[in-house]
């Protein structure tokens, strides 16, 4: 929780779904610190009823009370593990288990009579040694090992390397590509199969690709952003079982198609839907073999500079963020013209005025950034607002409602001005808003939401709303769109995120409208 940027312990157990949710934190502390305090006081009460055997009836009741809001915090939280983020942490149940039995110590020994005071002087040395020894020892390995991980959970900035040593840690002997292998420009992409902004940016380099042909390679690396996707790392497995086959391309393009659900189970359907070897590949997920290759090129980048998703090295420049053809073609006719080949006549790139010149020009999304590698000095960077980084966890959250609160915000619209009703906003790709939306809505999708957000009013309640229907956390578009809205000025108060999103809308017999709702007429 204090290192978003590196996966859990216990990974593959749902603590990574569960720390990407909002009920991650509270009141801007990490929910955990909550359950940290809770025990630090029960561990008080017990030594206080050892010092001061005249108050032990006290600490006793109080630890029962303390250890009784655990217990119901608990059950809530794990209410909402099940039914709402539809996912199971192992620390989260074995801190659940213990709060649980806890409690029912501490309530029996309520009951249990105190100590009489003839007995109260003979109980306190021997009680005080244990709680002591107990105490001591709990601090002498604790402490350490807290700080240990303070410092080493949070990646080391980048320590300055040769040029050389950049460029093996950039492509590695095995990294997977594809086009021409002696094109005069390569492509590096380090990706998240779970980034929205990285779906984007391959279809942009599909038409890259055509565009320029045997002038370029193009290179995959890993990157999953576990503060923020809790089901990349296993897709980025999931993509290095289908390359176990000879189908990488066809299994990361899947999974980029197939974004809105990457749980297990889709996993398992996309693998049978492309034809592999269900045995091998059940075998080789399940197994977590691919994961020491993911790591390997997730530590690769941090060392070359990268700290967002997607980030694309071309020609030596390092740009962050989802590029649009015309931007990539900027980027690549520079690469080709500093080799002495000449680009396709088609090039956005020749139609524009210079990458520098485009890039300061008001509206543009690519600007002048400093590489975050300090060895890599003679290299230029650019980068886009479009991008996932493990930063946005620690970000502001927009308020959460749920359907009877959407419910109550819709019905009020008709009894005020038209400039003042709430308005709900829909952060789906324009497509599945035409299919069905909630009635009234508009739709500003979330790759869209960094460039347009200035289109939205200020002085309106805006509902954000996806589709409710994907697993784990249904509502993180929702959220990431709030963020970014609250970086821009919009007050908590005006934005918030309806978390059941329009399937509740619709279960709940609620207007909606759209192409499907036509046909149904």
């Amino acid at each position: 929780y204090t290192s978003p940027s590196r996966p859990m312990v216990c990974m593959g157990t749902g603590c990574d779904v569960v720390r990407a949710s909002p009920f991650a934190h509270f009141l801007g502390l990490p929910t955990p610190v909550y359950g940290l305090m809770m025990y630090g006081l029960l561990a008080l009460l017990l030594i206080g009823g050892a010092l001061l055997p005249e108050r032990e009836g006290f600490f006793r009741l109080n630890a029962a009370v303390v250890s009784g809001g655990g217990f119901l915090i608990s059950l809530y939280l794990s209410g909402v593990e099940g039914f709402v983020i539809h996912a199971w942490c192992a620390w989260c149940v074995a801190s659940a288990i213990t709060v649980t039995v806890f409690f029912a110590l501490a309530a029996l020994d309520a009951y249990r009579p105190a100590s009489r005071p003839a007995d109260a002087g003979a109980m306190v040395s021997p009680a005080w040694r244990g709680h002591a020894a107990v105490w001591v020892a709990a601090v002498a390995l604790g402490a350490p090992s807290f700080y240990w991980l303070m410092r080493h959970g949070t990646p080391p900035p980048a320590q300055p390397g040769s040029l050389q040593a950049m460029a093996e840690q950039l492509i590695r002997p095995d990294s997977h590509s594809t086009g021409n292998p002696n094109a005069p420009v390569t492509i590096v992409e380090f990706g998240d199969f779970e980034c929205p902004y990285c779906g984007d940016a391959e279809k942009s380099l599909e038409a890259v690709q055509a565009k320029y042909g045997d002038r370029i390679r193009f290179v995959f690396r890993h990157y999953p952003v576990w503060a923020l996707h809790p089901y990349a790392e296993k897709a980025a497995e999931a993509s290095e079982c289908a390359a176990d086959q000879g189908k990488f391309w066809e299994g990361a393009k899947k999974l980029y198609d197939q974004q809105a659900d990457l749980s297990d189970p889709a996993l398992l359907r996309y693998a049978q839907e492309m034809g592999l070897d269900m045995s091998k590949f059940k075998s080789c997920l399940a197994s977590g073999e691919m994961a020491k290759r993911v790591r390997r090129d997730y530590d690769d980048g941090m060392a070359v500079g990268v700290r967002r998703t997607p980030t694309f090295f071309i020609g030596g420049k390092m740009a962050e963020g989802a590029l649009d053809v015309s931007q990539f073609s900027q980027l690549i006719d520079q690469a080709l013209a500093q080799r002495g080949v000449k680009p396709p006549e088609t090039s956005a790139g020749q139609l524009a005025q210079g990458l520098g010149t485009s890039s300061a020009g008001e509206g543009s999304l690519i600007r002048p950034s400093l590489l975050a590698n300090p060895g890599a000095q003679t290299a230029s960077g650019f980068q886009t607002a479009v991008a996932c980084s493990a930063d946005e966890a620690s970000k502001p959250e927009a308020t959460l409602i749920h359907t009877p609160e959407a419910k109550a915000l819709f019905a009020s619209a008709s009894t005020q001005p038209a400039q003042a009703r709430p308005l709900f906003l829909d952060v789906r790709p324009a497509a599945e808003f035409a299919v069905e939306h909630i009635a009234g809505a508009r739709n500003l999708p979330l790759d869209k939401m960094e460039r347009q957000w200035n289109t939205l009013p200020k002085n309106r309640l805006l509902v954000l709303y996806e589709s409710g229907r994907k697993p784990g956390d249904i509502c993180a578009a929702g959220r990431a769109a709030g963020r970014i809205l609250l970086a821009h000025s919009f007050s908590r108060d005006q934005v918030k995120v309806f978390q059941e999103g329009l399937a509740a809308w619709e279960k709940a017999g609620l207007p909606v409208e759209g192409h499907r709702q036509a046909s149904l007429r």
